[in-house]
């Protein structure tokens, strides 16, 4: 058996339910033991080796590090040892302080050089009665303490202790990829140990791969067709990727492919790649950003980029797709809140550029296969408005993949509100703060 911790994007619900897709189309067995907005903990029948977690992390959008756990805690001895307002339990404390997970990470120290790091997640953020940062310098300076007392001829460590830079306010006591990355902290003997507090447990794990945030960084500037008005993030396309089912050596298809960016992602990750755009500069660019990918991999990646009208694909590609992903038109991007009126006709157009491409969709892709695909959902005063299933669907020849299966979830039942999950799940949302055009994936099976 192998118990994992995945460190979540921040649309935590989405991040668990592509996770839990994974496992099921790898035929791993496995299921959600416990979860935080930060963390998933996750318990896989087999037992793993270090290239298919590797494997796992680059296919996952929406996970950013994967440990393996080698020690837990009943949460209620770092309760007492740690808390926020109280004065520490001595003997609690001193459990804590043992660090017996230590071995494990550092079997042999005697004359080493040794670089760390404990990054530290909450359950949801610091209202916990843990004194999180007092627990994360605590901690770093024991271990360093340990080493150096079994013999390590150094031990320094990174800490990251300021202000979240994505979400003001929030507390952030974990490294960043890219500390991680300039440290050498994945190399051996160096370590990031990820410290995952939930409702019942102190988890701690050690990192096995990361989100390599600056390759994405690179690959994002470098490319030579950027369109950042229209282009979807390359998390999400991974994410669309992963839900729709698609494997290394797949066909992928993208019936709205703009400038390629979910078609250079199934490329990275190992998949033949099928675009369509009804812009020919779109197209154009799409094509550039490919042949730019294959010479900055220094491969021949197999894709072919058309130009045509998604509502007539059968006529276009005249081979069977494995897998389809993609974000089509998502409507007008307003300034200000639209009548629901309006809203509903939008969303009743695009509900008939939607069914009418699944139906040709449905004439090329194999059998059982699954379409990922977002959806709008647009904000009115009267609120939201978004497509209909029924509707979608219609005469398509698919159905609605329910997502989160509740036989993969096993948690409990008395949870904080905050963290609960409804299993069986139509869509998930997508959310940017301050759009009035959102959006939700769902996925579709053949």
């Amino acid at each position: 058996m192998t118990k994992l911790a995945f460190v979540l994007g921040s649309n935590w619900l989405l991040s668990i339910a592509e996770l839990l897709v994974y496992i099921q189309d790898r035929g791993f067995e496995g299921n959600l033991v416990d979860h935080t907005r930060n963390a998933a903990i996750v318990e896989i029948k087999q037992k793993l080796d270090n290239d298919q977690i590797v494997d796992m992390q680059s296919a996952l959008g929406g996970c950013y590090k994967i440990g393996k756990v080698i020690w837990e805690y009943e949460i209620d001895i770092p309760l007492r040892a740690y808390p926020a307002k109280k004065t520490a339990h001595k003997e609690s404390l001193a459990e804590i302080r043992k660090c017996p997970w230590l071995k494990i990470i550092w079997p042999r120290v005697k004359g080493k050089k040794i670089k760390f790091g404990i990054s530290t997640y909450p359950i949801i953020d610091g209202s916990f009665p843990v004194n999180f940062r007092r627990f994360s310098r605590a901690m770093s300076d024991e271990v360093k303490k340990l080493l150096l007392e079994n013999g390590a001829r150094r031990a320094d460590y990174y800490i990251y202790d300021e202000p979240d830079r994505r979400v003001k306010g929030r507390l952030n006591i974990a490294l960043w990829p890219k500390s991680i990355a300039r440290n050498s902290l994945l190399t051996p003997p160096n370590a990031e140990i990820l410290a995952i507090f939930s409702e019942t447990r102190l988890y701690f794990a050690r990192t096995s791969v990361v989100y390599d945030s600056m390759l994405q960084q690179y690959r994002d500037e470098s490319r030579p067709f950027i369109s950042a008005e229209i282009s979807t993030s390359p998390k999400i396309c991974r994410t669309l990727l992963t839900l729709a089912g698609a494997r290394p050596g797949d066909t992928v298809l993208d019936p709205f492919c703009g400038t390629g960016t979910l078609l250079m992602e199934a490329a990275i990750l190992g998949m033949k790649c099928i675009g369509v755009d009804i812009d020919g500069n779109q197209v154009q660019g799409a094509r550039s950003n490919m042949k730019w990918l294959a010479n900055d991999l220094g491969e021949k990646l197999e894709y072919n980029i058309l130009i045509g009208d998604a509502k007539g694909l059968s006529s276009l590609i005249k081979k069977r797709v494995d897998a389809v992903a993609f974000e089509p038109i998502l409507g007008p991007i307003y300034k200000k809140t639209p009548p629901q009126e309006e809203a509903e006709e939008i969303i009743n157009e695009l509900t008939a550029l939607y069914c009418s491409v699944l139906k040709q969709i449905s004439k090329i892709l194999r059998p059982e296969g699954r379409v990922a695909m977002t959806i709008p959902v647009i904000r009115t005063d009267s609120g939201d408005i978004s497509v209909k299933f029924s509707d979608l669907t219609r005469d398509t020849g698919f159905t609605l993949y329910r997502m989160l299966s509740s036989d993969s979830i096993k948690s409990r039942k008395e949870i904080d509100p905050r963290l609960k999950i409804r299993p069986e799940r139509e869509l998930i949302p997508e959310r940017k703060r301050g759009q009035l055009v959102q959006r939700a994936l769902i996925v579709l099976e053949k």
